[in-house]
């Protein structure tokens, strides 16, 4: 037989400090009982989301730095989930997993309809007597860390706060691509991704930082439609890289968002936009300066 398991459940979007708090609690159990640690994550939200908080790859990513033995992907939608509770439970996590533990958040449900509720899941492992674990809500002060409520911030602009919940700096990553060069125009060349297209992308100017295998430079970052010039409203991240001369090569590249400057406006020329650009500059290397110094 399959040797026994303990097993983490969840969607993870955005592997928040609280995803990471249930899949580490997985692992540590798992360790202790000479368990394999297996970790089910859904492909994407079942329910329509704004944006993703993490692509699939990134997610994964995250997992896997964590050290999960095995990591079982379930499409969405798919057959799994449209099955009924008691066939996911006893053919997937009994028969197939050997599972000797699930952990879980405390408003997880699967199955059609997701009739299997929590309730129901306590009922079915105490029949076969597995161990439940169920994981009460992070909470920063007095709101808990949720995927929805980082969402709701990264709309804002709120990249600081996002940070602190996230436990790492809101990034995305993509190949960069060619336009029509109106940054290097101005005197401020940029670097524009491809980013998959279910990633949010909050609006905006941010302080950032880019990166490219090991390298690692101080960065400004546009994220909208580029209102003063024409791009029938498709949102494209460009970022200038400060104190950069060369090329930057076509490869994944990935922007992470430190602080908002400001909100994305038209300007009534590009001398405006230049000279904006300029202050937005100055602020950043300010910036970098002074968190260099500290």
């Amino acid at each position: 037989m399959t040797r026994k398991s303990a097993v983490a459940i969840g969607t993870f979007d955005g592997m928040h400090k609280g995803h990471k708090l249930l899949i580490n609690k997985t692992l540590s159990f798992a360790k202790n009982n000479n368990l394999r640690s297996v970790i089910i994550v859904l492909e994407k939200p079942v329910k329509k989301v704004k944006g993703l908080l993490t692509t699939y790859e990134e997610k994964i990513e995250e997992i896997k730095f964590l050290g999960a033995d095995e990591i079982f992907v379930i499409g969405v939608p798919s057959e799994i989930l449209s099955c009924c509770p008691e066939e996911f439970f006893n053919e997937f996590l009994h028969k197939m997993l050997n599972v000797s533990e699930i952990v879980c958040g405390i408003d997880f449900a699967f199955g059609k309809d997701r009739k299997g509720s929590i309730e129901w899941l306590k009922k079915k492992a105490k029949e076969k007597n597995i161990k439940m674990d169920i994981v009460e809500p992070l909470k920063n002060t007095s709101k808990k860390i949720s995927s929805s409520y980082i969402r709701i911030l990264i709309e804002k602009g709120d990249v600081k706060n996002v940070a602190s919940l996230l436990g790492r700096n809101y990034s995305f990553t993509g190949i960069p691509f060619k336009e029509k060069g109106e940054g290097k125009k101005l005197g401020f060349p940029t670097v524009n991704l491809r980013v998959n297209s279910d990633k949010l992308l909050p609006k905006g100017v941010y302080i950032s930082l880019i990166s490219q295998g090991e390298r690692i430079y101080p960065s400004l970052t546009n994220i909208g439609i580029r209102s003063t010039f024409d791009r029938r409203n498709k949102i494209v991240p460009e970022t200038h890289i400060l104190d950069f001369k060369g090329e930057w090569k076509k490869l994944q590249t990935k922007v992470m968002l430190l602080k908002k400057m400001r909100n994305e406006k038209k300007f009534a020329s590009a001398e405006a936009l230049k000279v904006q650009i300029s202050k937005d500059v100055s602020a950043a290397l300010q910036f970098f300066k002074y968190h260099k110094t500290k």
